[in-house]
């Protein structure tokens, strides 16, 4: 019999009340007599109990194995009072994953199923959640990470210098982007834009870019452009590419690829398991920014979620790995069609609420608009901050170029 599993029993025996504060589920125990035992104590739901109480209950779920009310006097004895009951419940459910692993990894081995690898990771993830030790609550580590952090220097991540004045001076980790706009402002141009702003204003960075519509060449092709200032459209119509542009955008082309630390992930990948698994093999804290392109093609394995749960168990995950990892996330989305019904075409912040949290799970919303009489110029809005300030930031977007460049004569700095 797990010690473990006993002893937790044995604590819940001693003391009713803990069935209703500690975490605890039948299931998570090896022992089937321990099992049952739990099951009967949470039936009688912590209010105070007799073990002959605990023993009649025991007789309802499985009369033959429900032994005596001596066997119950026995096991109430190992209990320690230590008041280590969360400990114990921890390592009972801990215990029980890595059953439940064990037999999850070889269905796995022998199926090599996306079912029973999704089963898998669920597992995996939920062991290392288990794992964690949460805080108790006590100030004094805080206190101590807080004045080690008054003598350490700021870890920000220059991009544009009207989005890092609203930000504070910069982007910083633990933050959840969301970069916003309706279809053909540019949002994934203007993510792009902002990575390779990262690369260029900043030592020893990590990006990912997540992209669920076009291929890791036709994005590539985006930065090429905007590096070398050969139109766009050149590379859909190739043959109108001269010899000299195609030696241009090939050394374009290898020396963002061994330049700057990123990978590119296509429609593999829109699974938001994949996408936590990726990001997780590569996050390195403060120091790592990943631009998922676009929140509304995220999947989840329960296909029982309507779009609004969807995206509440999207920005909900990824605001987690933001805050876990100490790095940032920038997620693409689109506002309501609604603005287009309005006589003033900027989206709003009310725009992001029919998609679900968007707007609520999100450290930063910055909105995209074009200016109707010009639409190169372009507003990114701040409009929310909750570490900062909000306004607007101006810009131009040359299309052609795929470039976004502050607009000065709009911008004073």
């Amino acid at each position: 019999m797990n010690n473990s599993e006993m002893v937790l029993v044995a604590e819940l025996l001693k003391n009713p009340s803990l069935i209703t504060s500690v975490d605890v589920d039948s299931e998570w125990f090896d022992s089937k007599y321990l099992k049952n035992i739990v099951e009967a104590i949470s039936k009688l739901k912590g209010r105070r109990y007799t073990l002959e109480d605990v023993h009649r209950e025991l007789r309802t779920i499985d009369i033959f194995s429900a032994g005596s009310v001596d066997d119950l006097e026995m096991l109430e004895s190992n209990a320690k009072q230590l008041g280590i009951e969360y400990e114990l419940a921890r390592q009972v459910h801990s215990n029980h994953l890595e059953r439940q692993i064990a037999k999850a990894s070889q269905e796995f081995a022998e199926t090599l199923s996306k079912t029973s690898g999704d089963k898998l990771q669920r597992l995996l993830e939920e062991k290392q959640e288990v794992n964690h030790i949460k805080s108790d609550g006590r100030l004094e580590n805080a206190f101590n990470e807080f004045c080690e952090n008054l003598e350490t220097p700021s870890e920000t991540l220059k991009s544009y210098a009207p989005i890092d004045n609203f930000l504070g001076g910069g982007i910083t980790g633990g933050k959840l982007f969301i970069l916003a706009g309706r279809p053909a402002t540019g949002k994934t141009a203007f993510a792009l834009n902002i990575m390779d702003e990262l690369f260029s204003k900043n030592d020893n960075v990590t990006c990912d870019f997540f992209t669920f519509e076009m291929g890791q060449n036709e994005l590539m092709t985006r930065l090429v452009s905007r590096d070398t200032r050969i139109n766009s459209l050149l590379f859909v119509s190739k043959e109108k590419l001269s010899e000299e542009n195609k030696i241009k955008a090939r050394q374009s082309y290898e020396k963002i690829k061994n330049t700057n630390d990123f990978r590119v992930y296509t429609s593999e990948y829109t699974n938001l398991n994949d996408i936590k698994s990726a990001i997780k093999r590569r996050a390195r804290k403060n120091r790592y920014v990943a631009f998922v392109d676009y929140a509304g093609l995220i999947t989840v394995n329960d296909s029982r979620k309507n779009e609004r749960q969807v995206m509440n168990e999207v920005t909900r995950e990824l605001k987690k790995l933001t805050t876990d990892y100490g790095i940032t996330i920038i997620l693409l989305a689109q506002v309501s069609r609604g603005v287009e019904n309005r006589q003033d075409k900027r989206p709003l912040l009310s725009d992001l609420k029919e998609s679900g949290s968007l707007e609520q799970d999100a450290n930063v919303v910055m909105l995209l608009s074009a200016d109707e009489n010009n639409p190169e110029k372009i507003r990114c809005e701040i409009a929310k901050n909750r570490e900062g300030m909000t306004g607007v930031a101006p810009f131009i977007f040359k299309k052609q170029f795929m470039d976004f460049s502050i607009d000065f004569d709009e911008w004073r700095g």
